[in-house]
C-alpha cells in the first residue's frame, strides 16, 4: 500500500478483472467510515456467489463467482448496500506493544524527525502517544495497517525503496502505521521498503499461528499502543 489514500467526493465501485469488484468509499480516513466497511463486509460475506472478501483502507474488494453472479448487477447492488449501511462501533481488545526507537532497528528516526523539523524524543512521543486501531488486514498474516497516526508525523512514502531489516519493525507512510511481524534475528533478513522504519518491537507476539486456535491473537477493530522501552542513537 502506498500510503497515499484516494479521496473521494462519492463512493464508487470498479472491476477488478472478471470476478472482482472494489467499492471505494467517500471521504477522508476516518473510524466510522471503516466500521461501515465492516459491518458492509459482513452483510456481503451472506451474498449467494461470493466467494471472498478482503477489507482495505477506505475500501472493500469482492470476489465473485462468475458462473453464480453478474458482475454489472453486483456492482449495483454493491454501491446500493454501501449507502444503506450503518456504522457498528466494535471496540476491540488493546494491545501494548514495546518499542525501542531509533537505532539499527530504527534507522529512519532521525530522517523523519528532520523531515517535520523536530527533535528525535518529540517525534517517538508523538508516535507512542497515539493509540492505533487495526483498519484492516496488511499484505500478510499479521497486525495489519494501523489508523491512528498524529497528523503531525505524516509522510510521504519513499519513491525508492531501501533495504531495511524485518521482524516486528515499527513504521509509517502517509496517514498510516505499521507493526511487522516478528522474526527470528538474522543480518541477512532485510526486505525492500518504502516504508518509513522508526523501531522495533523485540517482544511482540507471534500475531498469527497455524498451529493456535484461534490462529489470528488480533481482529479488525482491535487496538494498539506503544510503549517506549528506550531510544537508541
Amino acid at each position: 500500500m502506498s500510503g497515499r489514500i484516494a479521496i473521494l467526493a462519492e463512493p464508487r465501485v470498479t472491476h477488478c478483472g472478471d470476478q472482482g469488484l472494489l467499492l471505494e468509499a467517500e471521504g477522508d480516513l476516518a473510524l466510522p467510515t471503516q466500521e461501515r466497511i465492516w459491518a458492509l463486509n459482513d452483510r456481503v460475506l451472506e451474498w449467494p456467489g461470493v466467494l471472498d472478501t478482503q477489507p482495505g483502507m477506505n475500501s472493500l474488494l469482492v470476489l465473485l463467482d462468475p458462473d453464480e453472479s453478474d458482475l454489472v448487477e453486483s456492482a449495483d447492488k454493491l454501491l446500493r448496500a454501501w449507502k444503506e449501511c450503518r456504522s457498528a462501533t466494535r471496540r476491540g481488545q488493546l494491545l501494548e506493544i514495546g518499542v525501542v526507537y531509533g537505532g539499527e532497528g530504527g534507522l529512519d528516526l532521525p530522517d523523519v524527525a528532520r523531515y517535520h523539523g523536530l527533535a528525535i524524543e518529540d517525534v517517538v512521543k508523538l508516535h507512542s502517544d497515539a493509540e492505533y486501531t487495526i483498519f484492516a488486514p496488511g499484505t500478510g498474516p499479521g497486525f495489519g495497517y494501523l489508523f491512528g497516526l498524529n497528523r503531525r508525523l505524516f509522510i510521504p512514502r519513499r519513491n525508492v525503496p531501501v533495504m531495511r531489516k524485518v521482524g516486528g519493525v515499527v513504521s509509517m507512510a502517509g496517514a498510516q502505521a505499521m507493526l511487522g511481524v516478528p522474526r527470528k534475528p538474522s543480518g541477512a533478513d532485510v526486505s525492500p521498503t518504502g516504508w518509513h522504519v522508526i523501531g522495533r518491537a523485540p517482544d511482540a507476539p507471534m500475531p498469527f499461528d497455524v498451529a493456535r486456535d484461534p490462529m489470528s491473537i488480533v481482529s479488525l477493530g482491535d487496538r494498539i499502543r506503544f510503549r517506549v522501552e528506550r531510544i537508541e542513537r
